[in-house]
């Protein structure tokens, strides 16, 4: 029960951009020039990193429809998140 649960509950990145990136940010058309986001997908949950112009932001980890920030971004990517690239 509970892995069907943690499923169902895995946030998309849809829902991350909704709480993290600002609508008016978003289309902005510099922004798309120099914005990525790395998700990646465990199926029971996800993380995803905001990358600007080259630099990695603040990884959340998104669990039950939340979100838990697990970096301090920059230069504190987790380095287990690197095998999965």
């Amino acid at each position: 029960m509970a892995v069907i649960t943690l499923f169902l509950t895995n946030p998309s990145k849809e829902d991350y951009e909704v709480i993290f990136v600002h609508p008016h940010v978003k289309t902005a058309e510099n922004l798309n020039k120099h914005y990525q986001l790395e998700h990646i997908n465990f199926f029971l949950f996800s993380t995803y990193t905001p990358i600007v112009a080259e630099e990695y932001g603040k990884t959340r980890l998104g669990i039950l429809g939340n979100f838990f920030t697990i970096s301090d971004g920059q230069f504190d990517y987790p380095k287990w998140l690197k095998l999965f690239n």
